[in-house]
């Protein structure tokens, strides 16, 4: 795997934790027992990941590099896991965050010489960690960096119109800018803010909804050679009508569907979707908005906790029967997130997901290693191989669904 695959996936995910209300059922308690007990194994294992210097590290080749990434993104679970009044003082949390902001620049971008070029990605993950330390002395801090953030938000008209990418040169996808969304939000930016209603525009744009207003006639030409897994060179791709959402406006993980005009529908995707759901929570949609109701239906047709739903017509097509489970514990972390979100704002669950606490907190507990860990055995993809990547966001998932 590349060094920037890598570094894409290394923090897909440090932005998806936020406090969980208590739940009163039984079951939910019972899980809660369980994934309690599960959690404090797992969070045990990964604080014996930090290097001396609170450092957690990735794999390019052989060499073992200590990743902004990685350590912002493994910081998450273990600051959540500890007392409130003890997050501040912990002698990891400590050594962790002055290795991030030791690569806070003058403009409030976390950068690095060895990762440059994704600032969107590790100032996000950073101020995920800092907010949820909710330490008064990173106040100045955390403004910093979201006012950052803020000037990332892509302005020129198009497929990409207000959307977030991986600085503010390059690139502007679902995945980028779920991860901002929810930083920003997490330092106080309003859901009303101008940012958040520009970034809804690109969230209908995004989804294969064709009754959206922003896609009403559409045709993106995207590149699927550099992008997509089908190596179609450029092409003209219209939005499908399931509710669902792929990587960017005409861009797909999992392939496309060729229609009889030559047109191209962008499949769309478990994680993607998930994160389609929690950026229009976030951003203010309200729950009985058709467009979020759409996203809701084709999760609750789609869903399955054994793997990355949306994969399988491109395993057939290719066949790579490995496919589905690619990016497995990103989408864990990812659903348990949105779901959790779209309960608080009331948003009605199909049947097959009114149980989805209990479903996914199994799923997640029986996957766990003898020794605390988590790892992807089934699929490399977007460094899931690397357990330190894969434990962090297991983690996470379990702490958005019972708090």
């Amino acid at each position: 795997m590349t060094k920037n695959r890598l570094l894409t996936t290394c923090l897909f995910c440090a932005a998806l934790f936020l406090p969980v209300a208590p739940h009163s059922s039984a079951s939910a308690d019972d899980a809660g027992s369980a994934a309690e007990a599960t959690a404090m194994r797992g969070v045990a294992w990964l604080r014996l990941q930090a290097d001396e210097a609170g450092r957690f590290s990735m794999m390019i080749g052989d060499k073992k590099l200590p990743n902004p990434g990685y350590t912002a993104i493994a910081l998450a679970p273990i600051v959540a896991a500890l007392p409130h009044d003890k997050r501040a003082s912990d002698a990891l949390v400590k050594k962790s965050l002055a290795y991030l902001l030791a690569s806070l620049k003058d403009n409030g971008a976390i950068s690095s010489d060895m990762f440059r070029g994704y600032e969107n990605y590790l100032t996000s993950a950073t101020l995920m960690a800092t907010t949820r330390i909710d330490d008064p002395a990173l106040a100045a801090v955390n403004k910093k960096m979201a006012d950052y953030l803020l000037t990332l938000q892509r302005t020129e008209e198009g497929r990409n119109e207000g959307w977030f990418g991986y600085n503010k040169r390059r690139g502007a996808d679902l995945s980028n800018a779920q991860f901002t969304i929810e930083a920003l939000r997490s330092a106080g930016i309003p859901e009303d803010h101008p940012a958040m209603v520009r970034a809804r525009a690109y969230l209908s744009r995004v989804q294969n909804r064709s009754e959206n207003e922003e896609n009403d006639g559409k045709v993106w030409e995207t590149d699927e050679a550099e992008r997509g897994e089908d190596g179609l060179g450029k092409v003209k791709v219209r939005p499908g009508n399931d509710g669902s959402a792929g990587y960017e406006p005409g861009v797909s993980k999992a392939g496309m569907v060729k229609l009889p005009d030559g047109t191209f529908i962008a499949r769309g995707y478990g994680s993607m979707t998930y994160a389609l759901l929690k950026s229009y929570v976030l951003t203010s949609l309200k729950a009985d908005d058709p467009r979020l109701k759409a996203c809701i239906d084709w999760l609750g047709k789609n869903t399955t906790w054994d793997e990355n739903p949306g994969f399988r017509e491109l395993a057939k097509e290719t066949g790579k029967k490995d496919l589905p489970y690619q990016g497995l514990y990103y989408y864990y972390m990812t659903a348990a997130r949105a779901l959790d979100l779209a309960e608080k704002k009331g948003a009605v669950l199909p049947e097959s997901l009114k149980t989805w606490r209990v479903d996914l907190s199994t799923a997640i507990e029986k996957r766990q290693k003898d020794d605390g860990h988590w790892v992807n055995d089934m699929h490399p993809r977007w460094d899931e191989s690397n357990p330190v990547l894969t434990t962090s966001y297991a983690l996470l998932a379990l702490q958005a669904i019972h708090g």
